[in-house]
């Protein structure tokens, strides 16, 4: 039984055999959104261009470059069409490659349109900055977080600019100038070999960021995930302290034998106040009420386990853990009672019922973890000590002590604590064969509160039953 709720937990916290899966979806929409951002970033200088070069070549300032306006025009189209695809997050799996490596070719098609409608061919611009170009377009690949495919754009880029630099070969040799360095840089084909390398590992490197921003977004996603099932197996009320121990120690959610404190706390005649009240007002008063003990609960290191009506249960010890989980949990009893004389005074001046309530106190071992169906699991204990804690706090009325222990938490109190609780003898609860010996703890509030003259009535003296 402990190895399947393990598993099954474990399968929980790493996310199962759909893990992958879901992860893959969560990546493909980051990926596409960066995309996004990486299309828009592309789309500006061909915007500039587009914009920018007809009006330099109205006023005189540049000629012949009617070519680079419609390249820019051929980019302001593949920038967009790139961007509406990664919006609808359809840039993923085999679409990626048939898109992004003709987007990372775009400086090639420039240089084979100069090539075929410029009197000098590929020359005329190939030493221009459009050769540049390449790294804007391998920067746009590795947004999609994919190192194979931006290592084979950069081989694609890398050959494809060599390929242009041959084109253009013979019309670079007509260059001259006084200087033969400077006609060397042009139509060496050595340096410019240097120049493919240099757009290959240019892409190389991007295709490193890619992966290690691949693995970030991967351990965010998952560390995301694994947040959002505490937060369904825990609720709201589980201290940010004890989810960050169980991201960092996920085998504190499988299912495993633990001794733990099991605190029960019930309202008295909440029943009948709920059959005369407003919905609204019920509502309302039992969200104060749960806030204040769930406040006093954590703060001494116990977990909320489940609400069960207007019943809570808690645990101590079992995930967190404390010096003495007893005596936490008998401090914690204490401050929840201190807490509801203080809402009971409060409602009281507002001319409400006044509320009371019964806690009962057992240690003993449990098995705790994620227990449930594949559908809905909840992380709860289970076993004798959850139903003896109910049991004993169901005594706290016929033996009017709003706070009972057993003699088995009693045992682990400190003196002083011990010396606060007062013997009540034995009794037999539903369950056990054995008889439990039970402790009862005086209320700290039993003296009425005095306001205006008028003495605020303790909880079981406006209690209606």
């Amino acid at each position: 039984m402990e190895q399947k709720q393990e598993s099954t937990v474990r399968n929980l916290s790493h996310g199962g055999s759909d893990d992958a899966s879901v992860l893959q979806r969560h990546l493909v929409s980051e990926a596409n959104a960066a995309l996004r951002k990486g299309a828009l970033a592309a789309l500006m200088p061909a915007v500039t261009g587009a914009t920018v070069i007809p009006v330099l070549m109205w006023a005189g300032l540049i000629q012949g470059m009617h070519v680079p306006v419609l390249f820019c025009l051929l980019c302001i189209v593949s920038c967009s069409a790139l961007y509406l695809l990664a919006r609808r997050e359809r840039v993923h799996g085999w679409r990626a490659w048939a898109v992004l490596l003709p987007f990372v070719s775009l400086p090639t098609v420039f240089f084979l349109m100069s090539h075929a409608l410029m009197p000098s061919g590929a020359a005329t611009f190939i030493a221009g900055p459009i050769s540049h170009l390449y790294f804007v377009t391998l920067a746009v690949a590795g947004f999609l977080f994919d190192f194979r495919l931006s290592a084979v754009a950069s081989v694609v880029a890398a050959v494809s600019y060599q390929g242009c630099f041959l084109l253009a070969r013979n019309g670079l040799r007509t260059i001259s100038a006084p200087d033969p360095m400077l006609v060397q840089e042009f139509t060496s084909t050595s340096i410019n070999s240097f120049k493919s390398l240099m757009i290959f590992f240019g892409g190389i490197t991007l295709a490193a960021l890619a992966v290690v921003t691949r693995r970030l977004v991967e351990r965010v996603l998952r560390e995301e995930r694994q947040k959002n099932l505490l937060s369904r197996l825990f609720g709201q009320y589980v201290s940010e302290e004890v989810k960050e121990r169980l991201l960092k120690d996920p085998h504190a959610q499988s299912g495993e034998r633990k001794e733990v404190v099991v605190l029960f706390s019930d309202l008295r005649g909440f029943t009948e106040y709920s059959e005369t009240a407003a919905p609204e007002e019920i509502v309302e008063r039992l969200n104060a009420y749960f806030d204040a003990m769930v406040g006093a609960i954590t703060e001494h290191g116990g977990i909320i386990d489940k609400f069960i009506g207007d019943a809570v249960m808690a645990t101590f010890g079992g995930l967190v853990p404390l010096e003495n989980p007893s005596a936490s949990a008998l401090e914690a009893a204490q401050q929840m009672r201190q807490r509801l004389h203080a809402l009971n005074t409060r409602w009281w001046r507002e001319g409400r019922t006044a509320f009371d309530t019964g806690i009962g106190l057992h240690v003993g071992e449990v098995v705790l973890g994620a227990i449930g169906s594949e559908q809905r699991k909840d992380f709860t204990v289970i076993g004798d000590a959850v139903n003896t804690a109910s049991r004993v706090e169901s005594l706290t009325k016929q033996y009017g002590h709003p706070i009972l222990v057993t003699s088995a938490l009693y045992s682990r109190l400190p003196a002083a604590l011990q010396a606060r609780c007062r013997a009540l003898g034995t009794a037999q609860v539903k369950g056990r064969r054995a008889a439990l010996e039970l402790y009862g703890l005086p209320d700290a509030h039993s003296a009425p509160e005095v306001r205006g003259g008028e003495e605020a009535p303790h909880p079981r003296d406006t209690l209606v039953t």
